[in-house]
């Protein structure tokens, strides 16, 4: 047959069966000219063959392989089929530093840029593979001082795993806690926020900042001020940088032009993606409409034998739809042929032990199911990841959290959901949920299915306020030298110049916190100063639940966003009352799991949520979610601006202050040393880092103490009350 479109070539493509040599040939010359003429479908094209290479003739493939390696796509080519020349284009595009890695047309391009000391700024479909330049740079050596920037504890923890095959070159940093190398290179791999924290850094000489875009206020993240503060730090030290992320259409003319970087916008893909709509049509109710959905849903995830992700709204919609999943599998006895399930058994025996035995999780594990949120544990998350990536688990429900930067081997990625939380998601939400599907050299074509319309297209501009500083928070101007703010900005300023210096001092040292809101903390104060001396006033640790719901109230109001309101299913919205009385408990009883069984016998959640089990998953998922999202980072971070605050009111009267930084610093690490502590960012779970604190010291790196831990024997550690599950993160921690 003849082709004379795009749309019929991969029509013919998707029919899967054996491809006749003249169809061949004239498929191979109609990609050549879309080639020519339309790079992007030519290259589509030519990802597909690959999809069907066994289905085309042998006669063929030197052909296709010559124009695989046209579009650009050597990770793809097989070189033994090509010319001389064409062979000597492909040793080119060989990564001299990654071993046998070939790059694609337009990596080399980055690649070349980056290593001429060139800072890059590029806009890529989530297949390009922007981060394995990362490891380049890295792996090239060319910086000794490097920081990478990285918008989830996740990503982060997964770049670790990546560079641990460095770790005899570059030190690599997970913690604040943590002292840089001297007699080596160092590589930071923080958050935004931590970056702010470090106070012992080296010169940087390069950063690394993924999914830029959320540099930009618009984006409406809370953590885009305190992203602004990092960059403009890291600034101080160099000018050297590569920031990364998806389907950006422009930034900023003075910052290209500042910097003379190398602005890199592009569509080149290396997967190919088939999109499908599941939306339901007819005029019917919207309980109908909705049971319709979730049945149709729960039809083709039962149809499909790939890894498949179902992207949902919030935590707990990507929990409860995982487990009616379950229950339709279960009650229709459909038999779900997954040799790999048995992997999961260590993960429940866990989970049983440290969690909650009859915790949902455990039975849908062993189905091959999972969830994948915020509140699980980090340990636990990567986990559930790998399982996936591995195939114990082959459907995947998930939020945000997972969307954003996560590598994961998902053939299926389905929007379920339109919303992001309670806000309806845009298109470049709904492109970044795309892109998660299909993975370069295992899932050549990925499908997206769509249970919701597509939203409308948009292009998206990263207003970066640190260089667009007309309508930049006033958070992010005070955190600027004085001759790195534009003269438009300067009297906007006048307001917090005119402020006492020992004010502005506490503002600035509670950075990415309104400053509006500080100082109507501080009114608040001041309007009852006898009646918050005496609440408020303690140190170490609250002496009642009034000392620390006090001070959680104060900051209820004026620092809390719409995210941290979550609603918990049976009970309603969390509020200041309810943190604090988790927070209080936790303090006393110093266990997760504790608290999780104290709130399932509780009277009140007995009355209000009468089903057992129901009762069982809403505890534990409510007390995980406080743990990751309240303890792990936002409440020791609140405790610590208001302890400045109050001290600063107190002193001002002459009064005596308090001091919160132990039980901010014992909330955020678990009431352990934060040296010690800092081994769950290494990836082991706080249960194994309990039972193992007499082998370990405070004074002592992370990494030393890791070392000293994996010179113990499986059978020294199984004597310790270890479970297979611990003693395997210990094994692949360093």
């Amino acid at each position: 047959m003849s082709f004379t479109s795009y749309n019929q070539a991969v029509d013919f493509l998707s029919q899967k069966t054996k491809i006749s040599l003249e169809d061949s040939f004239n498929l191979s010359k109609f990609c050549a000219f879309l080639l020519r003429n339309n790079e992007k479908e030519g290259r589509d094209i030519a990802i597909r063959v690959q999809d069907n290479w066994d289905l085309i003739p042998e006669q063929t493939h030197t052909i296709w392989n010559d124009i695989t390696e046209s579009a650009g796509l050597y990770p793809y080519v097989n070189p033994s089929l090509l010319s001389t020349s064409s062979l000597l284009r492909y040793e080119y595009h060989k990564s001299p530093y990654l071993e046998n890695v070939y790059l694609h047309e337009e990596q080399q391009q980055l690649s070349v840029q980056l290593q001429s000391k060139r800072s890059v700024v590029v806009s890529a479909p989530t297949s390009f593979g922007k981060s394995l330049l990362i490891e380049e740079i890295i792996a090239s050596r060319l910086y000794n001082q490097i920081v990478v920037i990285q918008p989830t504890l996740a990503l982060l923890d997964e770049t670790r795993k990546k560079l641990l095959k460095y770790k005899d070159i570059y030190k690599i940093i997970v913690s604040t806690s943590q002292e840089p190398a001297t007699d080596k290179a160092n590589i930071f791999l923080f958050t935004g926020e931590r970056v702010l924290e470090y106070d012992k850094f080296p010169k940087i000489e390069f950063f690394v900042i993924d999914e830029f875009y959320k540099l930009s206020i618009d984006r409406d993240d809370d953590r885009a001020i305190a992203l602004n503060q990092a960059f403009a730090r890291l600034l101080k030290f160099t000018n050297k940088f590569y920031l990364l992320g998806p389907m950006i259409k422009n930034i900023p003319v003075n910052f290209k032009n500042k910097f003379e970087l190398t602005w890199f916008p592009t569509e080149f893909a290396t997967v190919a993606v088939d999109e499908k709509s599941e939306v339901v049509q007819g005029r019917l109710k919207a309980n109908e409409k909705k049971e319709l959905k979730k049945l149709n849903l729960f039809k083709l995830l039962a149809s499909l034998k790939e890894q498949t992700i179902v992207y949902c709204s919030a935590p707990n919609k990507a929990t409860s739809l995982a487990l009616d999943f379950l229950f339709f599998l279960k009650s229709n006895k459909i038999d779900i042929d997954n040799p790999f399930v048995s992997e999961n058994n260590d993960t429940i025996d866990w989970i049983r032990q440290n969690v909650n035995r009859n915790w949902s999780l455990n039975e849908a594990l062993s189905y091959g199911i999972a969830f994948h949120h915020g509140a699980l544990p980090r340990h636990l998350g990567s986990t559930v990841v790998d399982s996936f990536n591995e195939g114990a688990v082959r459907w995947l429900f998930c939020t945000s959290t997972l969307i954003e930067g996560v590598n994961t081997s998902a053939k299926n990625v389905i929007l379920f959901d339109k919303e992001k939380g309670r806000k309806p998601i845009d298109f470049f939400d709904y492109k970044n949920i795309a892109g998660r599907s299909g993975r370069m050299r295992k899932h050549f074509i990925g499908n997206v299915i769509r249970f919701e319309e597509q939203p409308e297209q948009m292009e998206l501009f990263v207003d970066i306020p640190i260089f667009n500083q007309e309508q930049a928070p006033l958070e992010i101007l005070i955190s600027l030298d004085e001759k790195d703010i534009e003269d438009n900005a300067k009297q906007r300023l006048n307001e917090f110049n005119n402020l006492p210096n020992d004010l502005k001092e506490v503002i600035k040292l509670n950075s990415g916190i309104s400053i509006e809101a500080q100082i109507q903390i501080i009114n608040k104060i001041e309007s009852d100063l006898n009646f918050y001396h005496q609440l408020l006033n303690w140190t170490s640790v609250p002496r009642n639940f009034d000392n620390l719901s006090t001070v959680i109230s104060l900051c209820w109001d004026t620092l809390s966003g719409p995210g941290d309101k979550t609603y918990i299913e049976g009970i309603g919205r969390l509020s200041a009352r309810w943190l604090a009385s988790f927070t209080f408990s936790y303090i006393n009883l110093k266990s997760t799991n504790a608290v999780i069984m104290t709130y399932i016998d509780d009277d009140f959640w007995t009355e209000k949520i009468p089903d057992t089990q129901k009762r069982i998953d809403t505890a534990t998922y409510s007390i995980l979610h406080i743990t990751r999202h309240w303890f792990d980072y936002k409440l020791p971070k609140w405790l610590n601006v208001i302890s400045n605050i109050q001290e600063y009111v107190f002193k001002k009267h002459n009064l005596s202050y308090g001091n919160y930084s132990f039980i901010a610093s014992s909330l955020e690490n678990g009431f352990l040393h934060p040296n010690i502590a800092a081994l769950n960012e290494y990836d082991i779970p706080h249960s194994a880092i309990q039972k193992l604190e007499k082998y370990l010291n405070k004074d002592k790196t992370p990494e030393m103490n890791i070392i000293n831990l994996n010179q113990l024997s499986d059978d020294e550690l199984y004597k310790n009350g270890l479970l297979k599950y611990e003693i395997e993160k210990i094994r692949n921690s360093f």
